[in-house]
């Protein structure tokens, strides 16, 4: 008798082995997927680090206030004024008759004030739109 044929039970071993590694492969898929689906887009990045830089802003501020057609904010940190408004298609600091870009390459903005938080609402030309809330602490002088 021949002992070198292809059993039934080392068939289901190679089965078993093979759903194992395409679930891993599966698995794998997914996670790939998501990974891509969370990285951050260019305006994703952009809008964090205004939400960092403007946050560091907003310690310390002794007086604050918002224009009327909420496009710009105005406030004071030492013997220092900042104004930080919607122009076009940026949000920018005014500083000594020019300006600093702070996010560019936004559709729309808006700034709201009520009860010492200030939140800034943007609308992205790829139709994202993100909206941050920052408590301003006004100190006394």
């Amino acid at each position: 008798m021949n002992e070198k044929g292809y059993t039934l039970l080392e068939a289901l071993f190679q089965l078993v082995v093979f759903v194992l590694v395409s679930h891993l492969f599966v698995l794998i898929m997914v996670w790939f997927a998501d990974m891509t689906s969370t990285m951050l887009t260019d305006e994703q990045s952009e809008w964090e680090l205004f939400v960092y830089d403007l946050n560091r802003y907003l310690h310390e501020v002794s007086t604050f206030s918002i224009r009327d057609d909420h496009k710009r904010i105005t406030f004071q940190r030492g013997e220092i004024v900042y104004h930080i408004d919607c122009y076009r298609n940026l949000i920018r600091e005014q500083v000594n008759g020019g300006h600093v870009p702070l996010l560019n390459g936004v559709d729309a903005c808006q700034f709201r004030y009520i009860d010492n938080r200030l939140t800034v609402a943007v609308k992205f030309p790829s139709g994202m739109q993100k909206e941050r809330t920052f408590y301003v602490a006004i100190i006394e002088k």
